[in-house]
């Protein structure tokens, strides 16, 4: 008896998947929140009984918004120990002179500085280690 096949498969090769799944990594979604990721646990890494029960979200824009107000990038909870990053406000209304990743990628950090900051009542200076400064 033949083997359940799939419709799709061609020449041995397996089921196609979808054709912008090779894109994953690439979304803006997917580079923002793995710049997030990565800064965050460089923070958590330098410190640790600060940051322990720290829990953080990306969320496309604040809610509640009234006309007028400059759009926050950011909030930070003290009490939940939570910060959540606003995407598309970090994106699209600061920085618009983005040269590649790189810069992209320094622009974003700069938010999650900035939250942890607040949440810790620090500068975002003050977070770096030593051993990163000049």
């Amino acid at each position: 008896m033949a083997a359940f096949r799939a419709k799709r498969e061609r020449h041995g090769r397996g089921v196609r998947g979808s054709l912008l799944s090779h894109l994953g990594g690439r979304s803006p979604l997917g580079f923002f929140e793995s710049v997030v990721v990565q800064t965050v646990e460089f923070l958590r890494s330098a410190w640790p009984e600060e940051l322990e029960n720290l829990t953080w979200q990306v969320s496309d824009a604040p809610l509640g918004q009234s006309l007028g107000e400059e759009v926050a990038r950011f909030s930070a909870n003290r009490e939940l120990m939570r910060i959540t990053l606003y995407r598309i406000p970090i994106e699209r209304l600061t920085h618009h002179r983005r040269t590649d990743r790189m810069d992209e990628r320094f622009h974003i950090e700069q938010f999650v500085f900035q939250a942890t900051a607040e949440l810790l009542g620090k500068d975002p200076g003050e977070l770096i280690p030593d051993r990163f400064k000049p």
